[in-house]
């Protein structure tokens, strides 16, 4: 049978190395679909990896509008000879959603609520809609679907069923298949069938149909019969088990017969969903969480099966190596407040009940019974939902951070799925230690201790000999090891390639030729996303890295050494996907308005990556195709604090940008774009005149036509009156520091506050003098932000140098220096130290630390001056932060700040990026995809707000996107704060 499929998906390949049989089916697909057919090389590339190890070129993208679009897809691509992969989130461990015929991608366009019938508690929905969008519209309802995966906010439907996915709550919720009811799936000949739970008689009807779906029915039902005392010896008595086929669904004693069962798990290899009636369930009513840590790893093991009696529904591990990694992270470090001391390990347990009347008791009778074993060292209780979340925020981040090491050598997944018995934990992962020490590597530990899964991710450099052979004898001793427990090679992140391999050795020769047998009844042509579960390829084959994988070293002004250069920046990606959410964060503000892979950040890394690799083409980093895929990264900089990995993709681009135009040239719209301090400068001096002009129609078309500035934006104000002229006639401070700095402050002077809106520097000067401060302000000169975004990086570097030299005697002094404009913020205290070197590099460094955005400064200076009141003001503040404040600093401060405000509440909008970013939505090309990021969130808040209520938004550019599509002019908190200055 091995040979069989070996040459089946030798078959595949062959047929593929036609030219012509692929323009025929990129033809037949374009002219029969209606949905986006891809087979460029960037869109090929972007869908060659998910999160595993693995990759391969896939031959085309297709993304199907409707159920016709994923059937016409299959029978052309059987027709043609080729293999199909059904993909959601991409963001698969083992492989499973890549392959090297036609990537179908579910998540964009078919990812509908179908049906809801909240009487019964059951959804039916398309495979593409994603976990915490679907759940987001059941808590209306009190309901939801609570596998609680730590990808939920991206993690697909589809993906889930084919995965057999499971979560945090697996202890008390089980896995996906057990929330499947039935599903509608078209198999390999093109035929659509509904699964469901059949009686004996509705069985027996099945079995006698005389096609593909009877042929289906009578295998695996012969199968399950045939082989029942090998499924009983070889299937592992635990709960999280889900690699192979559920053929254990379908012993005699197992009823109702439900076909849908088999499918569940089965990776795509067996048929493609296009319907599931989903059962769903009442959201809790409590919940209380005690963290528990312990001085010895081993010990939270050893107490694992204590706390289980106590039936909690959920026991996360997490281990020192991870707690580590939170350490000095913008995002994590504050989510650490529970933490006390150094712990080896926490354990995160969490209790659910009816009323959180009964449910401190139960913390009381754990933490009594683990006092008197001795087990724990400390116990934090969290009773509020809030705190709550920001522990369970702190888990989730697990998988993302076990990946973030930079450089070659990387904690993967291979190993990082297997499951035991939780009684056997403690003496499991002694052993699993102890290989790891054989190998002289480490591995972050975390997971789902209450079902005996953990995740397990050794460091290895996949691209050396000795870190591949390091990968094989690792996984292989895993594998016995695993044996020997009675566990499962995979606990819930499915088989794909990377444990397909062992699957023999898993089931056992009887039970993987039956799987073989399926796998062939099924899918006689090996249509299915072949190589995944049998006819596996060998584990090294198909890396993503490896020995003939190239890491340039491309020369590049900005410096990328915290990274070890721009191939690493780029490599710096693991496929997780975060940046594909779209209900919370800024991350990815494109992605979250388009759903195009290409527009995610990991889409971009992936581009990026294949490109200097010299994957793509000899073009390498300035390929042309690559323009087009890094336009609208809007460089809002949350990948560097939201992406869990820290990808930094705002640096990345500037740097393409800079090399392509140095090869390329640049566009006269560039070249104006990036000159935005020569315009401001002449358009104050030429004010008012300068005003009339480039808001005139005539002239405002012209600009389109010319520049392709949009004929709809309005462009903001020059002042005649500069802040810094203003300023100088009131002479109210001094103009230079004290010796020491520590009642002075330095304001920025920067060009949008100085040229375009000077209320908001005034107010700040203003406020800090009321509070006693001396206020200077250091010559004027421009941080270089638009030069920076636009790619002229020469010019930037040299606008750098300049604000490191009139800055730097101000951080030599201990000045704070305040920043009313975040972008500027931005750019010196995060660009100017990448983009110099040598000495001055260590200046801007210094400088950078003496940065703080003025909602920084005054709320700390206030925390010290309780003393200092404010009048009342608005009812409510809606608070819109800029991008790459949220990236740098977050928004707490401003919130903080803003709260002192008496009889105000402030709500914080979680509504992402504006969409103006800079003069992004200035440009005609980007006008329309500007307008539907702010539409996702921001602009219907602010529509929606009362009277009491008004709109703050520390960004320039956020305020203008704010008054072009509401007409509601926003405030700035400097200008509100000194207005309820008593």
């Amino acid at each position: 049978m091995q040979v069989v499929l070996s040459c089946l998906k030798f078959y595949l390949i062959v047929s593929f190395s036609s030219p012509e049989k692929l323009a025929g089916l990129k033809a037949a697909l374009m002219s029969e679909l209606d949905g986006e057919v891809r087979f460029d090389r960037i869109s090929r590339a972007i869908y060659s990896t998910d999160a595993s190890v693995y990759q391969i070129m896939p031959a085309g993208v297709v993304i199907p509008r409707s159920r016709n679009d994923v059937i016409r897809t299959l029978d052309l691509c059987r027709e043609y000879g080729t293999s199909i992969t059904a993909r959601g989130g991409g963001t698969s461990q083992a492989g499973q959603a890549i392959g090297p015929g036609i990537q179908l991608d579910f998540s964009k366009y078919m990812n509908r609520i179908l049906e809801l019938n909240p009487d019964e508690q059951t959804v039916t929905v398309e495979p593409g809609i994603v976990l915490d969008e679907l759940n987001d519209s059941l808590k209306d309802r009190g309901l939801h679907l609570p596998l609680d995966l730590s990808t939920a906010d991206r993690a697909t439907l589809g993906g889930m069923i084919a995965n057999n996915s499971a979560g945090t709550r697996s202890v008390i919720y089980g896995k996906t298949i057990d929330y499947v009811l039935e599903l509608t799936v078209v198999l390999s000949d093109g035929s659509v069938v509904r699964m469901c739970p059949l009686d004996d008689e509705e069985l027996e009807e099945k079995c006698r149909r005389d096609d593909l779906e009877g042929d289906c029915y009578r295998i695996v039902r012969t199968l399950a019969v045939k082989h029942a005392i090998e499924i009983e010896k070889r299937y592992p008595k635990i709960l999280r088990r889900v690699g192979g086929y559920n053929l254990d669904e379908f012993l005699p004693s197992k009823k109702p017969f439900n076909l849908a069962r088999l499918m569940v798990g089965s990776e795509g290899t067996l048929g493609l969903v296009l319907e599931a009636k989903l059962r769903i369930v009442p959201i809790p009513k409590a919940r209380v969480v005690c963290v528990i840590q312990f001085e010895d790893f081993l010990e939270a093991m050893t107490a694992t099966p204590a706390i289980l009696k106590h039936n909690p529904s959920a026991v996360e591990l997490i281990d020192r190596l991870l707690l580590d990694a939170t350490k000095g992270k913008k995002d994590y470090e504050p989510l650490r407040d529970f933490i006390t001391g150094d712990p080896a390990a926490i354990l995160i347990v969490e209790f659910l009940g009816e009323s959180f009347v009964e449910l401190p008791a139960k913390i009381d009778a754990l933490e009594a019974d683990l006092r008197g074993k001795k087990n724990g060292a400390h116990f934090h209780r969290a009773m509020k939902p809030q705190e709550q979340s920001r522990i369970w925020k702190l888990r989730k981040a697990a998988l993302g951070l076990s990946m973030s090491q930079r450089g070659d050598a990387k904690s993967i997944s291979y190993v990082e799925d297997t499951a035991v018995a939780p009684d056997a934990l403690h003496d499991y992962v002694r052993r699993f230690k102890k290989i790891l020490d054989k190998h002289k590597t480490e591995a972050g530990f975390y997971g789902h201790a209450s079902v005996g899964l953990l995740h397990i991710r050794p460091v290895v450099n996949m691209k050396i000999a000795d870190g591949i052979r390091k990968f094989e004898q690792i996984a292989e001793e895993i594998s016995e090891l695993v044996l020997e427990f009675g566990g499962a090679l995979s606990g819930e992140h499915g088989d794909g390639m990377v444990r397909s391999p062992f699957q023999r050795k898993m089931f056992g020769p009887a039970l993987y030729d039956a799987f073989s047998e399926i796998k062939r009844t099924f899918d006689k042509d090996g249509v299915l996303n072949p190589g995944k579960i049998v006819g596996a390829p060998p584990l090294t084959e198909n890396l993503k890295f490896g020995l003939k994988y190239e890491t340039r070293e491309i020369k590049t002004l900005f410096d990328f050494s915290d990274f070890g250069g721009i191939s690493r920046a780029a490599e710096q990606c693991g496929g997780v996907g975060a940046c594909r959410k779209s209900l919370t964060g800024t991350m990815c503000p494109s992605y979250m308005a388009t759903k195009n892979e290409a527009d995610s950040t990991r889409g971009r890394a992936n581009a990026l990556r294949l490109a200097i690799s010299g994957q793509l083409n000899a073009a390498g980093f300035t390929d042309h195709a690559l323009f087009a895929i890094m336009d609208l990264c809007l460089e809002c900089k949350t990948c560097k604090s939201e992406c869990p990995t820290g990808v930094d993709m705002a640096r990345m681009k500037s740097e393409f940008l800079h090399q392509y135009q140095q090869k390329f040239g640049s566009s006269l719209r560039t070249r104006c774009l990036a000159q935005t301090e020569r315009l401001a400068v002449w358009g104050s001096r030429m004010a008012p005149l300068s005003n009339w002009l480039v808001q005139n129609p005539f002239q405002r078309w012209l600009n389109e036509k010319l520049l392709g500035i949009d004929r709809r934006r309005i462009p903001p104000n020059f002042t005649r009156q500069t802040f810094l002229h203003q300023w100088s006639k009131q002479a109210i401070s001094q103009n230079h520091p004290d010796s020491e700095g520590k009642n002075s402050v330095a304001i920025f002077v920067d060009t949008f506050t100085n040229y375009y809106e000077p209320q908001h520097a005034m107010a700040a000067a203003k406020f800090a003098e009321r509070l006693g401060v001396r206020v200077v302000f250091p010559e004027r000169v421009c941080c270089g932000r638009p030069l920076i975004s636009k790619g002229f990086l020469h010019e930037a570097r040299r606008q750098a140098a300049a604000t490191t030299k009139i800055l730097a005697p101000l951080a030599e002094c201990s000045t704070p220096i305040l920043f009313c404009e975040p972008g500027c913020y931005s750019a010196v205290r995060d660009d100017h130290p990448h983009l110099l070197r040598g000495e001055l590099k260590a200046q801007a460094q210094k400088v950078a630390d003496s940065c703080l955005t003025f909602e920084e400064w005054a709320n700390s200076v206030l925390d010290k001056q309780e003393e200092i009141q404010f009048q009342s003001g608005p009812g409510k503040v809606l608070l819109h932060t800029h991008c790459h404040q949220k990236a740098l600093t977050g928004t707490g401060a401003t919130i903080n700040l803003l709260a002192r405000i008496p009889g105000c509440e402030v709500i914080d909008l979680d509504s992402g990026c504006c969409g103006m970013a800079g003069s992004f939505g200035y440009e005609k090309n980007h006008y329309e995809i500007s307008k539907t990021i702010a539409e996702r969130k921001l602009l219907p808040a602010i529509r929606k707000m009362d009277s009491r209520s008004i709109v703050v938004a520390p960004g320039f550019s956020c305020r203008h996107q704010i008054r072009d599509f509401t007409g509601v002019e926003a405030h700035s908190p400097m200008t509100l704060l000194e207005s309820l200055q008593g």
